[in-house]
């Protein structure tokens, strides 16, 4: 296995998340749509009352305390989970990547929550080194585990990849497939391991 970096996680506006969330109550709702959300929000969620998801089990276990994770383990996952939420009109505050798409925000508003967005973080690319660009092109198979991944590879190598590409989940494929890259599976569980194990499913075929 090769690890070739091709994006940096680096603060966004951390700050605005602590205000975000003061005063949010029972039955408001706190949303993280990644580990590197998770990671900012956690510290701050001690005295908090308002409820926590979220969209996967890596992101669920970096928060520690956690109150959702929908069964289907993705943006539209939870908000089908939401579509049959018994109260409608709280707060709820959305906790996201800079580069992710809106389709939480978008979401929740269209179900008729009160929704803001922070944007914690951001990715920003990272070229890898000459050896390492070689070795990746000579792979059997690419896993991208963020939108940002698949950009940031399209952006080096072009559309140019190992013959089996593999997507963390539905956004990251939807990015991919826009680049001009085939994806050849989709994660059923959108975590790394749900990624590695696509990839085993898709040799063993």
């Amino acid at each position: 296995m090769l690890v070739v970096p091709l994006i940096e996680i680096v603060d966004a506006s951390p700050a605005a998340l602590a205000p975000a969330m003061e005063g949010l109550g029972v039955h408001d709702w706190i949303v993280v749509a990644s580990p590197n959300g998770a990671a900012r929000v956690a510290p701050l969620l001690d005295g908090v009352s308002a409820r926590v998801a979220a969209v996967g089990a890596t992101t669920a276990a970096t928060l520690g305390r956690v109150d959702l994770v929908p069964p289907q383990q993705s943006a539209e996952g939870l908000l089908q989970v939401f579509e049959h939420a018994p109260e409608r009109g709280g707060r709820v505050v959305v906790v996201q990547s800079a580069d992710g798409a809106a389709t939480l925000v978008d979401g929740l508003r269209a179900r008729g929550w009160d929704v803001e967005r922070i944007d914690t973080h951001r990715a920003i690319p990272v070229r890898p080194t000459r050896r390492q660009q070689f070795d990746a092109l000579k792979a059997d198979a690419v896993i991208f585990t963020s939108a940002s991944q698949a950009r940031a590879w399209a952006d080096e190598f072009g559309t140019s990849a190992p013959a089996v590409v593999v997507a963390i989940g539905p956004q990251t494929a939807a990015a991919a497939g826009s680049l001009g890259l085939k994806v050849s599976a989709v994660a059923a569980d959108h975590s790394l391991a749900g990624s590695v194990a696509a990839l085993v499913r898709f040799f063993q075929r």
